[in-house]
C-alpha cells in the first residue's frame, strides 16, 4: 500500500472528508510557495538581457547568496532571498518536485504558520551550515577561492521538509525515481550520505550538498531538540495575538491560539519519539487522537 493510501497521510486525519481531497487541500503555504517559485523564475527570465545567462540577471544578482555579498558586504536579506530564486527550468522543477510531494503533508502536520517558519528557517540554516564549511580549511576550497559564487534554490527547505517527513513516518513507501520502492528511512539516509560525500570529496555542486546538509539537519534538530522547537514556535506565532475564534453554544465568542504538534507537552513528545522510533503505525488508538488533538486544537 502506498504512502499517499494511508489514513495518518490525508488530511484532516481522523476525521477524513468523504471524497478524494484535492493535493492542497489543508495545504495553502505549500501551493504558494510553488506558485511563487516558478513566477519569479519567470521574472528572472524576462530580466535577463540579450546574451546575458539566468544568474546575470538584476533580480538574480539582488537576491542569490554568496559569501562575498550576503557575508562580506552584510547583505542578510539574502539569506532568505536565493530560496525563491532557481538557475533554470531543470532546477525549479527538481524543487518543486519535493515540494509537491512532501510539503502538504508536513503543513498539515505542523500548521501552516509554523510549517512556513520551519521551511525557511531550513533554508537560512542552509546557507549558514554552507558558509561555516567554506571557512573550515579543508572543505569547499574552490568556494572559499572564488566567494562571489553564487548559491540559490530551495532545496536547503525542502531538504528540512524530507528530514521532517522522516521524522514523522520513517517506514512509509516511497518511490525513488517514481520507478523504486524503498522505505522512506532508507531514502533519507541514503541522500543523506550521498550528500555528505559531495561535500567531503568536493564533487560537482559541493556548495549545494553543503545547503542540502544543512537544511535536513536543522530540520531534524527542530523536531528532536525542545528549545529549538519551541523558539520555531513562538517565531511562527509573531503577531498572532488572537487565535481563531469559537463559537460555543451560549453565543459568547472565545479566542484561543492555534496550536500545532511541534508545540511542547510530554505527552505529545513521547509520542513524537515513539513515532520517530517505531514508525506512526505502531501508535495506539488513543495516542493517534491525543496527537490528532494538538494538530487540531483551536
Amino acid at each position: 500500500m502506498g504512502y499517499n493510501d494511508r489514513d495518518y497521510m490525508q488530511p484532516g486525519y481522523g476525521d477524513r472528508p468523504p471524497g478524494m481531497p484535492g493535493p492542497f487541500e489543508g495545504a495553502p503555504v505549500t501551493k504558494w510557495l510553488l506558485i511563487i517559485n516558478a513566477g519569479i523564475l519567470l521574472l528572472q527570465v524576462l530580466m535577463t538581457g540579450p546574451g546575458e545567462q539566468l544568474m546575470d540577471s538584476d533580480l538574480s544578482v539582488w537576491g542569490s547568496f554568496s559569501i562575498d555579498k550576503s557575508i562580506y558586504n552584510f547583505q542578510i536579506w539574502q539569506f532568505f532571498t536565493f530560496q525563491f530564486l532557481h538557475g533554470g527550468f531543470g532546477h525549479l522543477l527538481g524543487n518543486c518536485i519535493g515540494l509537491f510531494f512532501f510539503g502538504p503533508h508536513i503543513e498539515r502536520w505542523m500548521t501552516s504558520r509554523a510549517y512556513l517558519t520551519f521551511y525557511l528557517l531550513c533554508g537560512v540554516a542552509g546557507a549558514l551550515f554552507y558558509t561555516l564549511l567554506v571557512f573550515l580549511p579543508g572543505f569547499l576550497d574552490q568556494y572559499a577561492d572564488q566567494p562571489e559564487i553564487p548559491m540559490v534554490g530551495a532545496s536547503a527547505g525542502i531538504f528540512g521538509i524530507l528530514a521532517a517527513f522522516y521524522f514523522i513516518a520513517p517506514n512509509v513507501r516511497v518511490l525513488l525515481f517514481f520507478i523504486i520502492p524503498m522505505q522512506m528511512r532508507t531514502f533519507a539516509v541514503g541522500y543523506f550520505i550521498f550528500e555528505t560525500l559531495g561535500v567531503i570529496f568536493n564533487w560537482h555542486n559541493a556548495g549545494g550538498s553543503a545547503g542540502h546538509l544543512g537544511g535536513a539537519l536543522f530540520g531534524l534538530a527542530v523536531l528532536k531538540l525542545p528549545p529549538l522547537k519551541a523558539f520555531v514556535v513562538r517565531l511562527s506565532q509573531i503577531g498572532d495575538k488572537k487565535g481563531p475564534e469559537k463559537r460555543p453554544r451560549d453565543g459568547k465568542v472565545v479566542r484561543e491560539s492555534t496550536r500545532s504538534p511541534l508545540e511542547l507537552t510530554k505527552e505529545v513528545d513521547r509520542i513524537l519519539d515513539k513515532i520517530s522510533e517505531q514508525g506512526i503505525q505502531s501508535l495506539t488508538t488513543k495516542e493517534k487522537e491525543t496527537l490528532n488533538k494538538a494538530r487540531r486544537d483551536k
